[in-house]
Formats: structure tokens, C-alpha cells, sequence
């Protein structure tokens, strides 16, 4: 009987600390060692966040996405922020230790999902289990605008020929997803020359910073008045070439590694954490699935 009842505490006693630990929070970051987002993170960012939790009373915890990780998990290196009230991921810019720091304090107060809204002409790529959506902008023509131009029908003529022009990503459709959408945002600037030529100017910015674009071209495309089509076509494959880049960009830490969608899906619960988890968001799928 005392074996019964000193077994019966043991068990109450680790019980009791297990759930103080689901309460404490913490950061749980995901990676995917060897693979070169998830090695530039170890080196340039996991010092500094180490620091930042240590100072915050946070507990680190690393585990390796390939293993299994949760569905909202899409893609590598991923903070998720955890305490009794459940858990939220983080996004922003890794090596952008003060958006981190701003995340916390948020999500300390409260998990509310952010909401995606993105626009019509929006081109969505499902890249493993991660989704890249990208709205599209066309600005008003310039330069030798014809009589009687219709904006609006030239507009949409070009998101097509865009989106045509592009080897991964497809016009999207709203749907949901259980993870985080990652979005850029395209801008087109067209221009008609008194010769006829037709110039496309583009910028790409990053969800991360609305301001300051990480790709504007330098040299604009091309081509003859008459064929809108095929130079919208060469601009969006040419500013999806940019985007594509972009995702294995470490030097500002937009750069990510997806998880394959043979990766095991694993809950909170299976990797030994709380049960409460993330509300789901209206994202974008693509609309040829």
C-alpha cells in the first residue's frame, strides 16, 4: 500500500510538472539541419535569439521538422511561440530579432489568427507544404497613351498574360490551408513609347517590409505595341525568376526551406505539447488544384 501511494504521488508530482512546463512559454523552433536556411539560422540568427529568450525567461526548444511536426509547420526555420493559451507562429524576417521581440509581446497578450486578404490577380505556388501567394498590381499606362484607352481591359489582359508567363505560380482562388500563407507583392509599371514599344517596369516587396522593394529592375522588358501578351508574358516569368530567388535569401532572412509533403504531420500533443492550438486563416490555394 505505501509503494501504491508513493507511486500514485511520483506520478502527480510529474504530472504537475509536465503542465507547468506547458505553461511556461517558450519558443519551439523548427529547422531542417544541413539544409541551407536552417544552417544560416543556427549560425547568424539562434545566437541572438538564445539571448533574447534567455533575458525574457523563454526555454528554447529545437526539433528537427523532418521528423514530424505540426500541419500550420509548412516550412523551415519556424518560431512558434507557446504558453498556456496555446501556441502561434511567427512571421516575420528570422534574422530580425526586434520583429521577433514584438511577436511575443503580442502573442502574449493574445492568439488571434491573422486574417489574409489579398486582392483579385493574385498568382499562388503550393510549394511542398508551403504556399507562396503574390498579388499583382498593374499602374495606369504612360508615356504615349493611344485615344480611348481602356485601363481597365488592358489591365486585366496583362494579369493574365502574367500569370500565363509563369512556370510555377497559377491565379489563385480564397481557401484554407492550416498554415501560414507566405506572400510577396508584384507591381507593374507599363509604359508606350512614341515609337510603339511597350516598356514594363516591375518591383517585388517582401510581406515584411511594405516600403522597400527587394528587387526593382534595372532595365525594364519589352516589346512591340501590338503584342501585349507575349511582353507580359516575358515580365511575369522574369519577376517570378526574382520571387524564387528571393525565398533562398538569407541575407535579410526572407529565405525559407519547405517541408516536403511526405513530412509526417504530427500534432502538438504528439511532440509532447499542449493540445491548444492555432486558429486556421483564409489563405489562397491554387485554383488548378
Amino acid at each position: 500500500m505505501k509503494h501504491l501511494i508513493s507511486g500514485l504521488l511520483m506520478g502527480c508530482m510529474a504530472f504537475l510538472c509536465s503542465a507547468n512546463a506547458q505553461n511556461n512559454p517558450q519558443l519551439i523552433i523548427f529547422l531542417q539541419h544541413g539544409r541551407s536556411m536552417s544552417e544560416d539560422f543556427k549560425r547568424n540568427a539562434l545566437p541572438e535569439i538564445q539571448d533574447y529568450a534567455q533575458r525574457e525567461n523563454l526555454s528554447v526548444k529545437i526539433l528537427d521538422a523532418r521528423e514530424g511536426a505540426p500541419a500550420e509547420v509548412t516550412y523551415t526555420p519556424a518560431i512558434v511561440f507557446q504558453n498556456k493559451n496555446g501556441q502561434s507562429v511567427f512571421q516575420g524576417r528570422y534574422r530580425k530579432v526586434n520583429q521577433l521581440e514584438k511577436f511575443v509581446a503580442n502573442a502574449k497578450k493574445a492568439h488571434a489568427a491573422e486574417k489574409a486578404d489579398f486582392q483579385a490577380n493574385t498568382v499562388v505556388w503550393n510549394y511542398g507544404r508551403a504556399t507562396l501567394a503574390a498579388p499583382m498590381t498593374m499602374m495606369p499606362l504612360t508615356g504615349k497613351v493611344p485615344d480611348n484607352f481602356d485601363q481597365e481591359a488592358f489591365s486585366q489582359k496583362a494579369y493574365q498574360a502574367l500569370a500565363e508567363g509563369m512556370d510555377y505560380f497559377k491565379m489563385g482562388k480564397i481557401g484554407n490551408t492550416t498554415g501560414p500563407v507566405r506572400h510577396f507583392r508584384m507591381e507593374f509599371y507599363p509604359e508606350k513609347t512614341k515609337e510603339g514599344i511597350l516598356l514594363v517596369q516591375m518591383k517585388l516587396y517582401s510581406q515584411f517590409d511594405s516600403s522597400n522593394p527587394v528587387f526593382v529592375s534595372e532595365i525594364p522588358s519589352g516589346g512591340e505595341w501590338s503584342d501585349v501578351g507575349k511582353v507580359f508574358k516575358k515580365a511575369g516569368n522574369r519577376l517570378e525568376k526574382m520571387l524564387i530567388a528571393q525565398i533562398s535569401n538569407w541575407d535579410n532572412g526572407d529565405g525559407f526551406d519547405n517541408l516536403s509533403e511526405q513530412t509526417p504531420v504530427k500534432s502538438w500533443q504528439d511532440l509532447g505539447f499542449s493540445a491548444k492550438g492555432i486558429e486556421r486563416e483564409n489563405v489562397l490555394t491554387s485554383a488548378s488544384e
